[in-house]
């Protein structure tokens, strides 16, 4: 496989999200000066519309609220998301994750291979790796590789550094404040063992001979999960030592993961399609949902409820660990890409408008009108 051939990767996101983050069309605001050069080396323009652009994710550090997403925008709320402001980014192109292992310390990651770190909570980043960099080290760990595969995965690392920095990373794990792993297109997958100061890639130790893209990543009593394009579905037992596949549920993309319980997890993706295992992945149930529009994420709430989201508006609630749902339609409606629940009783959801705020009380009103 060439990196530089298409692949639809993004399968049937929202128009907006498949032209920011698909394409990786990171632009100026229509009032910017178009800038030059390596966006991943040029800091996020300051911007009063940040608060209302492309938000992909957001996370909680502490008691404060972090969001990223288009531009290289970061931001941060102290009040539980009534209010929102931006932050320094050292980069301007889009961030597609953000996750923090402690209250103080997080990690963003997006296009051009771009991996950010925070130390204080999300105030402050900095650039831990680029795309540039991220090539490098896959064609020097390629070129540390023996066996039957040695000579093609050389020819891909050396076709990554030709490409140059155009391939995001889509998602993270950490384990702790010094551990973690990043996952992305064609296959991409880097490890630090020391907080971020350095990287090196796994992408040989993941059964995906094929370069699928891996779009989430959750650890599940003591076990590792991936998940992504055509319905990919990896499994590590030993830490991230080594990922071996699973007997996939779906045929489709799966664009996440929810842990539901000590040893279950419903993944979701395409097509609202959406899957349940109750035994570590060994076997699945296809779940009950009559839409077809694409989940794009999910959460399960300190109450047991498990939330989805798809990419019309819709909120799924499921108060029987993910057996079955119901739909419930929330004021602002568009694209929806991240959910996290707040300390006061509501949640947080990631919109092509910034970040809205929803009550419980407002899908337990949505709840009684259904009925």
């Amino acid at each position: 496989m060439h990196y530089s051939q298409y692949r639809p990767w993004l399968g049937r996101l929202s128009v907006a999200v498949a032209l920011v983050t698909a394409l990786g069309m990171d632009g100026a605001v229509a009032s910017d000066v178009p800038r030059q050069g390596n966006l991943f080396e040029q800091p996020a323009l300051q911007s009063n519309l940040a608060v209302r652009s492309l938000m992909l994710s957001l996370a909680q550090a502490g008691e404060r609220l972090v969001a990223v997403g288009e531009r290289g925008f970061i931001l941060i709320s102290e009040d539980h998301g009534a209010t929102w402001q931006q932050v320094d980014s050292p980069v301007s192109v889009t961030l597609t994750r953000v996750r923090f292992a402690t209250a103080s310390d997080g990690w963003a990651v997006g296009h051009a291979g771009v991996v950010l770190h925070s130390g204080d909570g999300g105030r402050t980043w900095s650039r831990q790796l680029d795309g540039v960099q991220a090539a490098q080290l896959a064609l020097g760990a390629a070129q540390a590789e023996s066996g039957e595969d040695a000579e093609d995965r050389l020819a891909e690392a050396q076709r990554l550094v030709d490409d140059g920095p155009d391939k995001p990373f889509l998602n993270l794990h950490f384990f702790d404040a010094q551990r973690g792993i990043v996952v992305g297109a064609y296959g991409l997958a880097f490890a630090t063992d020391d907080g971020g100061k350095s990287w090196k890639s796994i992408s040989a130790r993941l059964d995906n001979p094929s370069a699928l893209h891996l779009y989430d990543i959750l650890e599940l009593d003591g076990s590792l999960f991936i998940a992504g394009e055509q319905g990919l579905m990896l499994r590590s037992s030993d830490g991230g030592a080594s990922f071996q596949t699973l007997e996939s549920p779906a045929s489709g993309t799966l664009f996440g993961m929810v842990a539901t319980g000590p040893s279950s997890l419903v993944a979701y993706g395409l097509r609202g399609k959406a899957y349940r295992t109750e035994d570590l992945g060994a076997t699945w149930q296809p779940l009950p949902n009559h839409q077809s529009a694409t989940l794009t994420a999910g959460t399960r709430l300190s109450s047991g409820e498990l939330v989805l989201a798809d990419e019309t508006g819709t909120i799924l609630l499921s108060r029987d660990d993910g057996r079955t749902f119901q739909m419930l339609p929330i004021p602002e409606s568009g694209f929806l890409s991240g959910i996290s629940e707040l300390p006061d009783g509501q949640f947080a959801v990631s919109t092509t408008h910034g970040v809205i705020r929803i009550a419980n009380r407002d899908l337990n009103r949505s709840t009684a009108r259904e009925q």
